[in-house]
This record gives structure tokens, C-alpha cells and sequence, in this order.
């Protein structure tokens, strides 16, 4: 990488969003190693799957307003039309999340989930979409208007909220307290988020929504990002879900579920770079040549950094388990393995070139690349979890993050010929 393009991140903000995020990772691990001690095996069980429950009722959040927000208030640099498309985002997103709300209490009040013990926890999250997606809201329109020390900073905070939060009432409470901490991270997070937007209130208060067309133009682009990103994500929620619904075993879904929180937490490397350039790459959309010359950079460049850590990983797996997580999650070795082998398929190619064309405005290659990619990735999860459980799961992810990169970036390569 260039030394211009090193010095243009430092001097714009990327050492904010890196450091944040590696804050992030580190503080969400601790968060996680207080809990499987906190907690017993049993309920971390429990408490993981009804998190992934909400996880999944939370794939069609706000309507995608979160991509929206970033997308086209990235694209210009008029405060006014930022804020105008702020603001129908958030009103959006509110009234679709209320809808989400109550569907998730009204289901855990009239059916039980596969793991029985993990219903109740999900019913007391119901009023969680209600603050996470004003808190989404805010700092995505932060990063488009670059404002990344700010979107650093409440990363952070919500991070370390949940963190003390975890420590704090879980000692006390148990898994209630576990639970409310995650309220108190987001209010906390949200009332700060609030604060840092002072600046923009004078201006927020007079503005109009956009008009007609541009509402239109705005919702088309989020709901396709919404959908295209609930697939995605299936991605990521399928596998422990199928694994307890199969298995119906709580110690395996923790195991499995410890399995994934390196390989996928360590996305925050790629993410972080790609959080950082998103808005360049959405302000020259229609620049090919800008585009293919950076994105190529980019690429190579993770593979590498990537490609690096997951052989550490993968080499030191047994001697890190056994010091992290302790001797009971030994079983968790073998999908963990797997899913760093994953890691440099997803960081490198997966994630890089879908957030590439979403910039681009080709939503829907996205979108019809997730549904072939999801029914994929439903047919291995089941043929692969009934024969080889936790390790077929594993398996069966890596897989699919091996066909979505090629369709992606066939696409986007072909697309940038022309």
C-alpha cells in the first residue's frame, strides 16, 4: 500500500475506527469470557441461542434504513440532504422495528422455542430493536459524514457498557442481569449518540423528508440492502440454529457457538478498512477505473494480513482453547479450525466485494447472490450437521462463503471491464 494512501487514512480518521474496533473485539471477547464463567454451560447455552432468535428477527431491521442512511447521505456533501435523508431513515426504522417488537413477544408468548429455556430470555430482549435501531441510525450517519472519531467513540462506549453491564449484573442477577445489561449498553449509547448530535439540531429541526422520488429511490435501495443482508447473515445465525434444533444438546450449541466468536470477531479487520473507505467508494461510484484500481489494492492486501492470522490460529487452536475457554470447550476445537480456514475466504473476498457493489448501487447482484447462497447454505447445514454435527456446520459455512465470493467477485470484476 502506497505511503499517500497510509497517510490519507491516518489524517481522515482510520486509526479511529482500526483502534475502535480492535477496542471493540477485545472488550466483546472479554465480555464473553465473563460469561462462560458467570454463567454455567447450560445457561450460556440458553442465552446464546435466544440471542441468535433475535438475531434472526432482526434480519429485516428498520428496513435496511441503516444502508440507506449511509448510501446516500455519503453520496453528497450538502448537510441539509444528509440530514433530510436522516431523518426519514430513522422514522422509518423506528415504525418497522415496533412491527419486529411486538412479533417477538407476541411468538414467545404463544410457542416455545427448541430450547425451551431460551424462550423467556428472548421475550424479555422484545423491547431491544427499539434503542439498537436509533443507535444504528446515528452512527452510520456519523461515518457518512465523516465523522469517524465521533462513530468511533460510541462504538466504543456501547462495547463497554455491555462489558461492565455483563460483569456488574450478572454477578448480581445471573442471566437476568446478563440480559439487562445489554438494554443499559444501547440507552447508554443512544443518549450519548444523542448528545454528539447537537451540532445538527438547529438544522435537523427545519428540514423536510426528501421529496417523492428521492423517498422512493431510498427505500428501494434499503429494502434490497435488507433483504440481501438478512440471507447474508443467515449465513451466520442458520448454522447454530439448525445445530440446536438437530441436536437439541445446549452444550453443543455453546461449544459450536465459542467456535465461531474468533473466526467471525476477527472480520472486524476487514470490516474496519472497509468501514473507513465505504464513503469514497459510494462518492465515485461511477468512477470504474477509481474503483477497480482500489479495490484490487484493497484486496490483496487482506489476503495477505488475513491469510497470516488464520495459520497462527489454526496451528496454536488446542493451546488457545484450552487458555481462553477452558478445558470444558475443548470440543469446540475441530469447527474452530474449520471456520479460521473461512476467515481468509470471507475477510479477503467475501465481505470486501459485496460492500464494493453495494457502494456501487449493484444491490441486487448482492441480493440474487444471497439467495443462492442461502438455499445453499440451508441444504449443507442440514446434510452436513446430521452427519458430522458441529464440525458439519462448520463445514457447510465455509463452503458457502466459498461460492458467494466467487459470484460476487466474478460480477464485480466483469462489470468493472466493461
Amino acid at each position: 500500500m502506497d505511503k499517500s494512501s497510509i497517510k490519507f487514512g491516518i489524517k481522515n480518521g482510520f486509526l479511529h475506527i482500526f483502534s475502535a474496533n480492535m477496542i471493540n473485539k477485545i472488550v466483546q471477547f472479554g465480555t464473553t469470557i465473563v460469561l462462560v464463567r458467570v454463567l454455567s454451560k447450560t445457561d450460556y447455552g440458553n442465552y446464546t441461542y435466544a440471542l441468535n432468535i433475535l438475531s434472526m428477527f432482526l434480519l429485516l431491521k428498520g428496513m435496511g434504513v441503516d444502508s440507506g442512511i449511509l448510501q446516500y447521505c455519503s453520496e453528497t456533501d450538502d448537510r441539509e440532504r444528509k440530514l433530510k435523508y436522516f431523518r426519514y431513515g430513522i422514522k422509518i426504522g423506528l415504525v418497522a422495528n415496533v412491527v419486529i417488537a411486538i412479533a417477538i413477544y407476541i411468538y414467545t408468548s404463544l410457542f416455545e422455542l427448541p430450547i425451551k429455556a431460551s424462550t423467556p430470555i428472548l421475550r424479555t430482549l422484545f423491547l431491544l430493536p427499539l434503542v439498537t435501531i436509533i443507535f444504528e441510525c446515528l452512527i452510520v450517519f456519523y461515518r457518512a459524514d465523516y465523522k469517524n472519531k465521533i462513530f468511533s467513540t460510541l462504538s466504543v462506549i456501547n462495547a463497554i457498557a455491555l462489558f461492565v453491564g455483563s460483569i456488574v449484573l450478572g454477578n448480581l442477577f445471573g442471566i437476568k442481569g446478563v440480559v439487562f445489561a445489554r438494554y443499559f449498553a444501547f440507552v447508554i449509547s443512544v443518549i450519548i449518540g444523542v448528545y454528539f448530535f447537537k451540532e445538527y439540531f438547529k438544522d435537523f429541526k427545519k428540514v423536510e423528508t426528501p421529496n417523492r422520488p428521492d423517498k422512493n429511490k431510498f427505500l428501494k435501495y434499503s429494502i434490497t440492502c435488507s433483504l440481501t443482508n438478512a440471507i447474508s447473515q443467515m449465513l451466520f445465525l442458520i448454522d447454530t440454529f439448525l445445530v440446536g434444533l438437530i441436536i437439541k444438546d445446549t452444550n453443543v450449541v455453546a461449544a459450536y457457538k465459542t467456535a465461531t466468536l474468533i473466526p467471525f470477531n476477527l472480520l472486524f479487520i476487514p470490516t474496519s478498512i472497509i468501514v473507513f473507505v465505504y464513503p469514497y467508494f459510494a462518492k465515485n461510484y461511477n468512477n470504474k477505473k477509481w474503483i477497480k484500481e482500489k479495490f484490487i489494492t484493497l484486496q490483496k492486501y487482506l489476503f495477505f494480513f488475513n491469510t497470516i492470522i488464520s495459520l497462527i490460529l489454526i496451528i496454536f487452536a488446542k493451546p488457545f482453547i484450552l487458555l481462553v475457554f477452558g478445558e470444558n470447550y475443548m470440543d469446540a476445537l475441530v469447527p474452530f479450525r474449520i471456520l479460521m480456514f473461512g476467515y481468509i475466504v470471507a475477510g479477503s473476498f467475501r465481505a470486501p466485494a459485496g460492500n464494493i457493489l453495494a457502494s456501487i448501487k449493484k444491490v441486487k447482484v448482492n441480493f440474487y447472490n444471497a439467495i443462492i447462497t442461502g438455499i445453499a447454505n440451508i441444504i449443507l447445514d442440514v446434510i452436513l450437521i446430521y452427519k458430522y454435527g458441529s464440525n458439519g456446520a462448520a463445514v457447510a459455512t465455509v463452503l458457502v462463503f466459498i461460492i458467494t465470493s466467487i459470484i460476487s467477485n466474478t460480477y464485480l470484476f466483469r462489470y468493472l471491464k466493461e
